[in-house]
């Protein structure tokens, strides 16, 4: 009886003390946040994700409205400009690869990106190219005018003119400290391992197989090999100046601490070859004129300047010219983004401002300057669309159908385009968008 009794006790007790249900709090729980703001946090399962990574990859453009325009032929140039135009399979493959398309340009609202080749700015921009003597831009102009939008026009002019496409889509994937990183007692630099990899893999799958393997390699190379299919037998990968090939160095499979050697000895098999021009461009330029101390810290604890960095270092060695490459068709194209904060770096360089030795470095710094000046780099302003523009893109998406039924019946296309030309704030690209897909909401 006893011996029951102390049973049912030793029960009850554990019962008491087990984990409440779900959904209650237990007795020293913290009380609720209630209404207090916090990070959502998102996952695979989560019905919230960011409305700007939905759509871009959600597949919505298979929905969308196919329109009959006419193909970009970059060398038939004349026969483009001031039409609306898509891309072909062969210029979708290098740029898709290149990351020439953003997520915030709604692209999903038609079957593929298309663009408008204009006169005023691709136009302009390759004869510049073409007769210039001095090859390295900048491109200006207020956020949403179309700068990154002309950077993906000026790869396929680069891709139909044999040109090897070297492309740096968003610098804060390199700064803000989220990429692993080591100190290469070798090269004197920090080098990012996975970064590289990733660098590596675009040049060799953006640009033409072809054009990669007439490049033949003018220094001997040899690598450890990670090729999961052959490593445990062959330890090292050798080749052989004048025999292998840009390809075969493009697609060796080698150890993280070897990747910052590797693109090394891509950058110096480029810049010793005459037989193609090569292209390097970089979107989100101002990341780096504004933010040259990375989110990175050394063993001292201190932030990494972009100066410690190879592929910095290499950035900047192109923009001021000591990194050249001998084909006279090579070119540099850089571009600024309204995302970024401004500061009087670029201003001076261009000869805008006059130079304030005094100001802090977060306002103006003078080794960045120096870096542009040196390498004589040219501003081209992206101008707005004239209304004419504005006309040639109206009649596009009423073809699409991306038009509320209101404008779409009861006004005609002239009076749509003054006032569609008036709510883009005379003549942006981004806002004239703006203002026909965010009418839906």
């Amino acid at each position: 009886m006893l011996k029951l009794q102390y049973r049912q006790l030793f029960t009850t007790t554990v019962a008491k003390a087990a984990a409440p249900a779900r959904g209650k709090a237990q007795g020293f729980a913290k009380k609720a946040s209630g209404n207090r703001a916090g990070a959502k946090r998102i996952t695979n399962d989560t019905l919230y994700k960011n409305w700007a990574d939905t759509v871009s990859f959600s597949k919505l453009n298979q929905y969308a409205l196919p329109t009959e325009i006419p193909t970009f032929n970059p060398k038939e140039l004349a026969s483009s400009l001031n039409r609306v135009s898509s891309y072909s399979n062969k210029h979708y493959r290098s740029l898709y690869h290149l990351g020439s398309f953003h997520k915030n340009q709604f692209n999903e609202l038609f079957p593929k990106p298309v663009s408008l080749i204009r006169k005023d700015s691709i136009g302009k921009l390759i004869n510049l190219l073409q007769t210039g003597d001095h090859k390295t831009f900048v491109l200006t102009g207020e956020p949403g005018v179309g700068k990154s939008t002309l950077l993906a026009q000026l790869h396929a002019f680069g891709c139909d003119s044999n040109n090897i496409i070297i492309h740096i889509s968003y610098p804060e994937l390199f700064l803000n400290g989220r990429s692993d990183f080591f100190y290469d007692d070798k090269l004197k630099e920090y080098v990012q391992p996975m970064y590289m990899k990733k660098l590596l893999r675009k040049i060799l799958k953006s640009n033409d197989e072809n054009i990669l393997r007439s490049l033949k390699l003018i220094s001997d190379y040899k690598f450890p090999n990670a090729d999961p299919k052959d490593s445990a037998i062959k330890k090292h990968i050798s080749l052989i100046k004048g025999k292998n090939t840009l390809f075969d160095l493009l697609s060796i499979k080698t150890l993280g601490r070897n990747r910052g050697e590797l693109f090394k000895a891509v950058i110096s098999e480029l810049a010793g070859q005459k037989s193609h021009p090569v292209l390097f461009t970089v979107d989100n330029f101002s990341r780096i004129l504004t933010g040259p101390v990375t989110s990175y810290k050394d063993a001292n604890n201190k932030n990494i300047s972009i100066f410690e960095f190879q592929l910095g270092k290499t950035i900047l060695g192109i923009v001021s010219g000591e990194i050249c490459f001998p084909n006279k068709n090579s070119a540099c194209v850089l571009a600024i983004s309204g995302v970024d904060r401004t500061n009087r770096t670029l201003p001076v360089a261009l000869g805008k401002i006059p130079e304030d030795v005094y100001i802090k470095r977060y306002h103006y710094d003078p080794q960045l300057a120096e870096i542009l000046k040196k390498g004589k780099v040219q501003e081209f302003e992206v101008p707005k669309l004239t209304k004419e523009e504005v006309r040639e893109l109206m009649d596009f998406y009423f073809k699409s159908e991306i038009l509320l039924e209101s404008d779409s019946e009861n006004n005609s296309l002239d009076k749509l385009t003054d006032e569609k030309y008036f709510l883009s704030g005379n003549g942006n690209p981004r806002d004239l968008l703006k203002s026909i897909v965010l009418m839906h909401t």
